[in-house]
């Protein structure tokens, strides 16, 4: 397990008192900027390395390239305090990889890796938290086993061992879909984890995971109610900031919102917070944010995790900040500058809080977007709303990253009363925000 706050390098020294805190900043959008610069205020200024798609795309990053780039500035730039990233990968390895680096405060790069790596994490859960560990099976793309000597059932799940947003994830009932799957994830893994398979490089046992980018997770498929268990650590100490509720469609695999505080039963709720308890030390998690998805079924004697992942759950951390009064970006900021956070319950406006993404099942050209003055009209008649736009006119919704079975163009955050209260607001909300499309 790593220290609380690593020795800083030479290169790196404390800002002088009355200064604005420096961090470097890896893959921050212009939403996620302005979410760090209003919870940290002028005390913090916020450094780019490189550019943003250099750092968020993984098609096109370069992992080791951009270390070193990152090195090169902090050794040039006196009071860097430490490293800041919100993203899935590559932003999700490459601050880690970074503040090892640099020695700054930060989540132990091979930890990061256990959770990333989704094959490596599997194996791991499966020696921490057995019972709620699902039958799985690794799938090396150039000799797949028949899907009926896997040991996980039919229907089943495939999915990669590195993705984000379910993208090459299927739901398999038949040979035929199972092939025709493969046969995607053949073509075009390989330039989606070139990268991811550069990076970790000897953080994976190479005797099991050594071709990374050529393995795919089957795994037996899972039902109930799904949720996610956000938290962090801090110390060796694990807090829990809550569990959201994930509402999906009726194809069981899109979502259409997830809301906070969960509904489950508290008894449940505590038993996740059992395993997240015993799984992120396990894997040598410290000094880190972090979120568990589980499925609960009834049916079942444990709540079972879906997937690890090593960072907050960025559309969540508005529903915290309603709900709690405390955003997970200000956690963030906080455990970047090696700070043991100030985490509350109970302190929002608001009861509960939503977010429900707007999405369609057919694949559409984008003609036009809520305006800045649009949006602005929103979140000044419906305070503290927040809508984030994904579609860009003259782009087809298939031309953005989606799920494998519908096509997402925004999102909108409400808090309220209860249920009720926050889908009239979203209906006042979606007559004042013009999405036009085209089939």
């Amino acid at each position: 397990m790593v220290p609380d706050a690593p020795a800083r390098s030479a290169s790196t020294s404390q800002p002088a008192p009355g200064k604005p805190a420096v961090l470097l900043a890896v893959g921050i959008s212009d939403e996620d900027r302005a979410q760090l610069q209003r919870l940290g205020g002028p005390d913090l200024r916020l450094l780019d390395v490189g550019t943003y798609e250099e750092a968020s795309d993984p098609y096109h990053c370069q992992p080791h390239d951009y270390i070193e780039r990152a090195v090169a500035l902090a050794e040039a730039t006196p009071g860097i305090e430490g490293v800041v990233g919100v993203e899935d990968f590559p932003p999700s390895l490459l601050v880690p990889a970074i503040c090892r680096r640099l020695g700054l405060p930060g989540l132990d790069f091979t930890a990061a890796v256990r959770c990333e790596h989704k094959g490596w994490s599997r194996v791991l859960q499966q020696r921490l938290v057995p019972e709620s560990t699902p039958k799985f099976a690794l799938i090396d793309l150039d000799r797949p086993p028949e899907p009926d000597a896997l040991g996980v059932g039919r229907p089943f799940w495939l999915k990669p061992i590195k993705s984000y947003l379910s993208y090459l994830g299927f739901r398999i009932a038949d040979r035929a879909a199972y092939r025709q799957a493969l046969a995607q994830a053949a073509e075009k893994l390989p330039p989606f984890l070139g990268g991811f398979v550069e990076l970790i490089g000897d953080a994976a046992p190479r005797a099991q995971f050594g071709r990374g980018r050529q393995w795919m997770l089957a795994e037996e498929l899972m039902s109930g109610f799904q949720c996610t268990l956000d938290g962090y650590v801090f110390g060796g100490e694990v807090t829990v900031l809550g569990v959201v509720d994930s509402i999906r469609f009726p194809n069981k695999v899109s979502f259409k919102r997830f809301q906070y505080p969960s509904a489950l039963p508290l008894k449940i709720q505590a038993q996740m917070v059992d395993v997240a308890k015993k799984l992120m030390p396990g894997l040598g998690f410290d000094h880190g944010l972090f979120n568990i998805e589980f499925f609960w079924d009834p049916k079942r004697k444990a709540p079972m995790v879906i997937e690890v992942n090593d960072r907050l759950s960025m559309q969540f951390a508005d529903l915290f900040e309603k709900v709690d009064g405390i955003n997970s970006y200000r956690i963030l900021i906080d455990l970047a500058r090696g700070r043991r956070p100030d985490f509350h319950r109970g302190q929002g406006r608001y009861r509960a809080a939503a977010s429900f993404v707007l999405r369609g099942f057919t694949d559409r050209l984008c003609l036009a977007v809520p305006s800045d003055e649009d949006i602005a009209k929103v979140e000044r008649l419906i305070p503290d709303t927040v809508v984030m736009v994904r579609a860009v006119p003259g782009m087809r919704l298939s031309e953005l990253p989606q799920d494998s079975y519908s096509f997402r163009h925004g999102l909108i955050n409400i808090g309220g009363r209860d249920l009720a209260d926050m889908q009239a607001k979203l209906g006042r909300a979606l007559k004042m925000l013009p999405f036009r499309f085209a089939d």
